[in-house]
């Protein structure tokens, strides 16, 4: 996977970044340095945000595959990142390896910590991370909250179903579109259609409108 999706950065990139990802790119049989992989993190916004992918239908499938739905929307600066992580796991013990997501994640700017949002999914044994992935519901940060909610296979895949409902209940709060969550209809319960159901009968109490997406949970 770690190949495949750096393999796939690096086609995207002219010579400069390309060399600059390489220089970058924590080391197998390398001590990992923590600074400097958030520094490249920080590095990969400055350099690749405004570079347009260009992925051929082959690529798009193989993303789509490894749970990169909308690859637009992660950017090559966020894929370059979440290469970038893997690589890094790949050079330390996995007992390690959730304090070093985590410490990445808390530490990043707002398009960081969506790239570890969105790359949650590609970790080994994902499950583990979470907390990191619920703490991304958490936020009011409609750009973080997208990264988690919004075409992520991970919630649907590893939340619980308080953590998942919430979820959902939170993007009926901020106006994102339930149908942008993958994996709704498998994860719909008679709780979260109730939810669903005493959030609309609050918001048209005090003379509000319901979300129009609203029956895609009660139905």
């Amino acid at each position: 996977m770690s190949d495949f999706l750096w393999s796939l950065v690096l086609r995207q990139t002219d010579a400069g970044s390309r060399q600059w990802l390489e220089e970058a790119a924590p080391r197998r049989g390398t001590p990992l340095s923590v600074i400097a992989l958030r520094a490249a993190f920080a590095g990969a916004g400055r350099r690749l945000r405004g570079i347009q992918l260009s992925l051929s239908a082959e690529e798009q499938r193989l993303a789509r595959d490894l749970g990169i739905v909308a690859p637009d929307a992660w950017g090559l600066d966020g894929l370059a990142r979440a290469a970038l992580l893997l690589r890094a796991l790949e050079t330390v013990p996995s007992e390690r390896h959730v304090a070093l997501v985590r410490e990445v994640y808390l530490k990043g700017d707002e398009r960081e910590q969506a790239a570890v949002l969105r790359g949650l999914s590609l970790l080994p044994d994902p499950r583990r991370f979470l907390e990191i992935g619920t703490d991304g519901c958490r936020t009011n940060v409609r750009d973080v909250f997208e990264a988690i909610a919004c075409e992520n296979p991970y919630p649907a895949a590893h939340f619980p179903e308080p953590a998942f409902n919430q979820l959902v209940l939170k993007a009926y709060f901020i106006g994102v579109p339930v149908l942008r969550i993958l994996g709704l209809d498998r994860r719909k319960t008679p709780e979260l259609r109730r939810m669903a159901a005493d959030y609309a009968s609050e918001r048209r109490a005090a003379g509000r409108s319901v979300p129009a997406d609203i029956d895609l949970v009660m139905e």
